[in-house]
């Protein structure tokens, strides 16, 4: 390298040097490891070359109880510098200059962002400022190696994200420093405040980021985003309930599941009129004046959510906020579905599925994740075009030639509502990924009845969440997005796809089956590989939330997948004598052996469907739940008519899972002349409380064609309901318990089945 070379680069760092006195030593160390790391001169070849201009000569020791070498002296450290700027000079660029600052600079501030992100008192807003001055550093040429910043990135992840070891091991590969940059600029609550995210938030963020980094420089089919979001921190819910004084009912945990059932409706009432903080309200007034009047959902982001091996699915609130008015009314709306939000800490579900867990004793905070709605906008409603979740692996197949790790989706169009409740009379397209045109229904008539006939929306007129038929979403023409793809045509006896891109049908003859989107585009394909990258990365299997607007994939939620346990074969036993058998099936069946059943609790169909109100029937539910706390778990069964845990009470008894949670098997009954279609609902979050608690499904179709179910055993066995909650009697014609031993000379009941060959039956033995 020439003089005039040489010269500018040691004008360079020594100006360098003069801007920052303080990472001098640094700067000079970093310089001293580079040379050595490139090859150019070692350090113990510095180092012997300063001693001898200090008139030292070197001296290097073999004894090894010695030390090798001397220290330096202050002399000699100053020689060191000195050299090692000259070997700089000759032999570094300019560039290489401004990089290797750079790179002391970004190691100095992680160093320092580690120390205070471990420290428990750090205020939000001193860690988000040192966040941010580490991000307006430049990338530069040469970036610290993983090793370097890992300790920071879990530092980060624990103070802000979670706390779960499982998650930060899996995080701590992902998450850049950088990205809290983000994370931070969209935190609500008090600067002074330490809070998180919570769950569900860190989990979209984090799998975001997963599929960001695999797709990068890609050009994929519907890329992957996030909906604009914002996340109340934990800490805020505290604040709430000091400022409102409601402290109090932190202690609703350890009561009685029923007191706490009954004392829900106050509390939900009392907080939703609560006040915040003001630095609070200021911050969402700052949101409102960002998204305008788009919908918003306000959802629930525990720190106990979406934890590997807790998913708490649909345990807490998620609120839906139309966002129309003026910007007060939008105001008191938000902060309402806060408040509810905050409330259902408070609410039977969460509670009871805390203690069962494990969890009762760990103080709950509530984090909040604020989220513009996904979809489109047509006539008054605004919703996706598709939306549903997904399951890297399927727990619930129909035919032999679905496998398990090939995963499953549910999809419906409108809001993802749908997909995970049990909701009404509509039922989700099942998608066996691996196996996407093989259907759980066996003929047209069939797919048209148990298809999806009705979507949730937002309506923007009405200022409210809405659930329409498909025929009110088209009333203004059928040129909404991706429909060609979402509906079949029906016509004479059979289900035709749309000839073009318009449909230019009748709404009456249109029917959801989202045949087109499988069959023709690379959706399913897309979805598969969205997963697999998911849990390779995880290292287990995953569930997704998910929504489209036709232009992109938005990542709603992601988590560990909760999993049934492998069972093994089992062999259901021939000939059985009819009186000795209850039921048997054939569709539907997953493998499992329960033995040594003693009772069975039993909604008989004509007899719910004769009760006169709509209160009486979620009593019904509620004696259920009685009966399901004073029996011994896994001792009985459920059995009843339609869908457990409907929506719609109409089609079901709408029990919760607090009502449910030990019984060994939940059985729903279909009667033809209900047309009722029972669904394969994994995938609801109904279903996902089942998986937990290790409760088995099945469906019942009497009416079928060489099904067996003995209704006279049922409805004639003596009914011990009184015995059993003596409080309750007076319900004895809507809910009936028979002690199996009693009625049957001491034998119980076994159900045996059989998942390969889809043949369940279940007897007295």
């Amino acid at each position: 390298m020439n003089d005039v070379n040489e010269s500018s680069v040691m004008t360079r760092l020594e100006e360098h040097l003069r801007l920052r006195p303080t990472l001098a030593e640094r700067i000079h160390r970093e310089l001293l490891m580079e040379l050595h790391r490139r090859g150019i001169v070692t350090i113990d070849q510095i180092h012997d070359q300063a001693r001898m201009q200090a008139g030292q000569p070197p001296e290097l020791r073999d004894d090894p109880n010695q030390a090798e070498r001397d220290r330096w002296d202050e002399r000699e450290r100053a020689l060191v510098d000195e050299i090692t700027r000259e070997h700089v000079a000759s032999h570094f660029s300019e560039a290489d200059i401004d990089d290797l600052v750079n790179l002391t600079m970004k190691r100095e501030e992680v160093h320092n962002l580690e120390i205070v992100a471990n420290r428990g008192n750090v205020s939000f807003r001193e860690l988000a400022n040192l966040i941010q001055r580490f991000c307006k550093l430049p990338l530069g040429e040469t970036r610290l190696a993983p090793a370097e910043v890992v300790g920071t990135r879990v530092a980060l992840t624990r103070h802000f994200i979670s706390d779960q070891l499982e998650f930060i091991g899996i995080a701590k590969n992902h998450l850049h420093i950088r990205d809290f940059d983000d994370i931070t600029r969209r935190m609500l609550g008090s600067d002074s405040g330490i809070g998180r995210i919570g769950g569900k938030a860190g989990g979209m963020i984090l799998a975001h980021r997963i599929l960001a980094a695999a797709e990068q420089g890609k050009q994929t089919y519907l890329p992957v985003a996030v909906p604009e979001s914002y996340y109340l921190r934990s800490d805020v819910v505290e604040e709430f309930l000091r400022l409102n004084r409601l402290d109090e009912y932190q202690s609703q945990k350890y009561k009685p599941i029923e007191d706490v059932a009954r004392e829900y409706p106050l509390i939900k009432g009392v907080f939703r009129n609560g006040e915040f903080p003001l630095k609070v309200v200021h911050d969402l007034r700052r949101i409102l004046e960002q998204v305008g009047t788009h919908p918003l959902i306000v959802r629930s982001s525990s720190l106990l959510e979406d934890r590997l091996g807790t998913a708490f699915s649909g345990k807490y609130a998620s609120v839906f906020v139309a966002n129309q008015g003026t910007p007060e009314q939008r105001l008191r709306a938000i902060i309402g579905a806060i408040a509810e939000v905050y409330a259902s800490i408070m609410a039977p579900d969460p509670i009871l599925y805390r203690r069962e867990h494990n969890l009762i004793d760990y103080v709950e905070e509530m984090a909040v994740l604020i989220q513009k709605v996904v979809g489109v906008q047509y006539g008054d409603y605004l919703l996706p075009t598709v939306a549903g979740v997904a399951f890297s692996r399927n727990e619930y197949r129909w035919s032999p030639r679905i496998r398990r790790e090939d995963g499953l989706a549910r999809l419906v169009m409108g809001l993802g509502t749908r997909a995970v409740d049990r909701s009404g009379a509509d039922y989700p397209r099942m998608v066996a990924l691996g196996a996407p045109t093989l259907r759980p229904e066996s003929n047209v008539n069939e797919i048209r009845r148990c298809a999806q006939h009705t979507m949730d929306v937002v309506d923007l007129r009405k200022n409210r969440l809405q659930t329409i038929q498909l025929g009110e979403l088209l009333s203004n023409g059928c040129d909404f997005p991706m429909l060609d793809k979402i509906v079949s045509v029906y016509r004479d006896g059979d289900l035709y796809p749309p000839t073009g891109l318009r449909v230019d049908e009748d709404p009456s003859r249109l029917c959801i089956t989202f045949d087109k989107l499988i069959r023709e585009t690379p959706f399913v394909a897309r979805l598969r590989d969205i997963l697999t990258t998911l849990e390779r990365a995880y290292g287990l299997p995953v569930d997704i939330e998910f929504a489209t607007d036709g232009e992109k994939f938005y990542l709603l939620q992601c988590r560990s997948q909760s999993q049934a346990a492998e069972a093994e074969p089992v062999k259901v036993p021939a000939n059985i004598p009819d009186r000795d058998v209850l039921f048997d099936a054939h569709r539907f069946v997953r493998t499992g052996l329960i033995e040594g059943i003693e009772y069975v609790v039993y909604i008989d169909a004509a007899a719910y469907d004769a009760l006169p109100t709509r209160e009486r029937r979620l009593e019904v539910a509620r004696v259920v739940g009685r009966v399901n706390h004073a029996l011994r778990p896994k001792s009985f069964i459920l059995v009843g008519p339609g869908r457990w845990g409907s929506n719609d009470i109409t089609l079901g008894v709408p029990v919760r899972y607090a009502d449910i949670n030990r019984t060994c098997i939940l059985i729903e009954v279909a009667r033809q002349k209900d047309g009722f279609c029972p669904e394969v609902s994994f995938g609801t979050h109904f279903f996902q409380d089942l998986v937990e608690a290790n409760i088995h499904y099945l469906p019942l179709y009497p009416d079928e064609p060489g099904n067996r179910f003995n209704e006279a055993f049922f409805r004639q066995s003596p009914n011990v309901l009184s015995a059993i909650v003596p409080a309750d009697a007076e319900f004895e014609r809507d809910v009936r318990v028979i002690h199996l031993p009693a009625v049957a000379a001491g034998r119980k009941l076994t159900i045996a089945m059989d998942g390969e060959t889809d043949v369940a039956v279940a007897y007295l033995k």
